[in-house]
């Protein structure tokens, strides 16, 4: 990726135009490809498929228009989500999700083409009550709770029990057409396998049209941050095959249930950098101090999982640091983004944060400083930003 970003820069630099940091890039090509990776994989497998993109993980307007155009549904969550998805894609092409209770919103969406799924008992009488009082019959699909072997403990979903299947079958002007789940730490091949085996269990019972599995895969990443996960990281044509083999035990090629995955971070993670300005250069007590004009909370989700980001030094000077630590613009003291650096690094260098397109620009405080603002790079046309720095009026293009 750093080629593909260094060429952008001198791109920019001969046009005269300058890139102000710190700013994420979001690499279309990349993502594009990300994208036609998933497809392959699961339509070379299941005739029905959805691709599901997840508004939380990164909804920045120029994330949107792309992944949309791939043809990806809009996964939501929240009413906040849902206005962003309404302004992309027709209601047909909405999956609304969530724990946030807003039954009047999903049961007007299901009715309208829209596919909902409930997280819970009460949501769900709500919505029974709301279908009978207008006389009609409302589709929707409920959120199971799987506790899988060796996984975290989750508080979402209904657990499916007799008694629960009783009362939903009966709750009068509801017919559930499909079963979800998204289970957090969850990645692994193993966890899907059993989701897929426990997932066609309760769709079987059911009788529904289609399997919503979540998130939580893996996707492309750049091989520096791979190597610092135990064991292989499964493909997309892994988590197709793996799918399609237990899932063939309950249904045959003719009546297989449409297959739903929700993916964000799979497709974005390696789709997005964050470009940085070396600020400061000093000794204290022996130890080099590099400063960058970003912070570490810029990159979140990644920062706060005790594994290195990738990095890329874009060097412009003549200047070379040993043993050097680069440091975030606040006045944390473990604001510290890398460990150990020895290379060519001058005042007005850029570093250049690889593979943090996920949750990283959605969850990144405004302490200190605003969020970056965010541009895509084509190499047809020149950089666009797709997302302001983030203020308090926050703007998505």
């Amino acid at each position: 990726m750093s080629t593909t970003i260094e060429k952008m820069l001198q791109e920019s630099a001969l046009s005269g135009k300058q890139l102000l940091t710190p700013l994420y890039i979001v690499n279309k090509p990349i993502l594009e490809e990300n994208i036609d990776q998933l497809y392959a994989a699961f339509r070379s497998r299941f005739d029905k498929f959805i691709f599901g993109y997840s508004y939380k993980t990164n909804p920045a307007g120029g994330v949107l228009d792309i992944v949309h155009r791939k043809g990806a549904y809009a996964e939501v969550v929240s009413p906040m989500e849902l206005r962003f998805a309404l302004r992309n894609v027709p209601k047909s092409r909405i999956i609304y999700n969530g724990v946030i209770q807003d039954p009047y919103s999903k049961f007007a969406l299901a009715t309208e083409g829209a596919m909902v799924n409930v997280e819970n008992m009460t949501e769900l009488r709500d919505m029974a009550r709301l279908a009978c009082e207008r006389g009609v019959t409302v589709e929707v699909g409920i959120r199971v709770n799987l506790q899988l072997t060796d996984s975290s403990f989750s508080r979402f979903g209904i657990e499916v029990t007799p008694e629960a299947v009783k009362e939903i079958v009966q709750l009068p002007n509801i017919k559930v057409i499909g079963v979800h789940c998204h289970i957090t730490k969850s990645r692994g091949i193993r966890f899907w396998w059993e989701k897929a085996h426990r997932m066609s269990a309760i769709a079987k019972e059911l009788g529904v049209r289609y399997i919503d599995f979540g998130g939580n895969m893996y996707g492309p990443m750049n091989p520096k941050l791979a190597a610092q996960f135990d064991g292989d990281i499964p493909t997309f044509q892994d988590y197709a095959d793996c799918l399609y083999d237990e899932m063939s035990h309950f249904f045959s090629q003719q009546d297989m249930p449409t297959v739903i995955v929700e993916c964000g971070t799979p497709i974005i993670s390696n789709a997005q950098s964050l470009l940085t300005t070396v600020v400061d250069i000093k000794t204290i007590c022996g130890k080099t101090v590099c400063t960058l004009d970003a912070k570490k909370l810029d990159i979140t989700v990644i920062g706060d999982s005790g594994k290195q980001f990738p990095y890329h030094v874009i060097t412009h000077g003549g200047g070379r640091v040993t043993d050097a630590s680069m440091y975030g613009c606040t006045c944390l003291e473990f604001d510290r983004l890398v460990d150990s650096y020895t290379g060519p690094l001058s005042i007005g260098d850029q570093v250049l944060f690889d593979n943090i397109g996920s949750y990283s620009n959605v969850l990144s405080p405004r302490f200190i400083q605003d969020t970056p603002q965010m541009c895509v790079y084509d190499p047809d046309s020149p950089p666009a930003v797709c997302k302001f720095q983030s203020t308090i009026y926050d703007k998505y293009l």
